[in-house]
């Protein structure tokens, strides 16, 4: 009998401290709040050397129509599924860096991709479709830019 009492005494211990944790406490300060999209998903190119043949020219010397698509790009978390340079994370997602898919896409249908023509196929619209020509234009050149060969 003395065993039984110690173990559901033990029992009754245990489960107190299980709903214990449970408990919601009022005093609880809410989780700080989120940062806005644009600061929670930046791309941070590396630095490399200007002697390797990988390097793209300084993003000074870029076109400004290629230095806004690669802003667009950044800050539209499109390396999350296509790669910070390119090259195609997610087996579904095109590498831009491939000159055959280079050579066959034309420019009307990355901007149909960017309204959401291929929604279907797990390509999120570009800011959910509202997108201005001018932006679909500098993503357009920055994708086309990404697909050349380094030093041209």
């Amino acid at each position: 009998m003395h065993n039984l009492k110690r173990f559901l005494t033990l029992c009754a211990a245990v489960a107190a401290g299980v709903l214990s944790a449970c408990v919601v406490k009022d005093n609880v300060p809410p989780p700080p709040p989120m940062k806005p999209k644009e600061e929670q998903v930046k791309t941070v190119e590396p630095t490399k050397p200007a002697t390797e043949t990988s390097a793209k020219p300084a993003e000074g010397a870029e076109d400004p129509l290629i230095a806004k698509g690669r802003e667009l790009y950044n800050a539209n978390a499109c390396a999350g599924c296509h790669g910070d340079k390119g090259q195609g994370v997610l087996p579904n997602a095109p590498k831009f860096t491939d000159a055959a898919w280079q050579q066959k896409e034309k420019d009307e249908e990355m901007i149909a991709s960017f309204k959401g023509a291929k929604a279907a196929q797990g390509m999120p619209a570009f800011k959910g479709g509202n997108g201005t020509d001018e932006e679909h234009k500098a993503l357009v050149a920055y994708i086309r830019f990404l697909g050349k060969p380094a030093g041209k």
